[in-house]
């Protein structure tokens, strides 16, 4: 088939070709930038640890998306949970040039963009098994986490 149209691409997750804009490899995308500005963001050599956790965190919850029985640890999903939406104002840290800021910002920004992304396929029928609110949730309780790392102002 991708002979046929080459505006098409397989899909493993579903096990069928749908077209290159399609949501989900729109969502794609938006993961493995988000990936990488993570990777970035831990070769600044600043808060390292914390920095990976973040990007096993983004890779588990899109893991899980694969494989259901793929799961946050309790401690991980716990400590999440604590993470509201905060408002932020990043100019100080980007006038100043702080780059580990930036990436983690990017990085954020990115996994909005997946959250939106897998919102709209959970509505569709050939993936609506495969995104639940377990990834949502955890997503956007990611977002938060990112942003307060990047500002230095982690919530406990």
């Amino acid at each position: 088939m991708e002979d046929e149209n080459p505006l098409m691409e397989y899909c493993d997750l579903i096990d069928d070709y749908l077209p290159l804009d399609h949501e989900f490899f729109l969502y794609d995308s938006e993961f493995k930038m988000a990936e990488s500005f993570l990777g970035l963001a831990i070769a600044e050599a600043k808060n390292i640890e914390e920095t990976r956790e973040l990007l096993d965190i983004l890779d588990t919850l899109n893991s899980h998306i694969y494989d259901g029985d793929t799961v946050l640890s309790d401690e991980i999903r716990k400590s999440l949970r604590h993470y509201n939406k905060e408002w932020i104002d990043a100019k100080e840290k980007m006038n100043s040039g702080n780059t580990y800021t930036a990436n983690l910002i990017m990085a954020a920004a990115h996994t909005r963009l997946m959250l939106a992304h897998l919102y709209k396929l959970k509505n569709m029928d050939q993936f609506k098994d495969f995104v639940d609110d377990y990834t949502l949730e955890f997503l956007e309780k990611l977002i938060n986490k990112m942003l307060n790392v990047a500002m230095g102002d982690v919530l406990l």
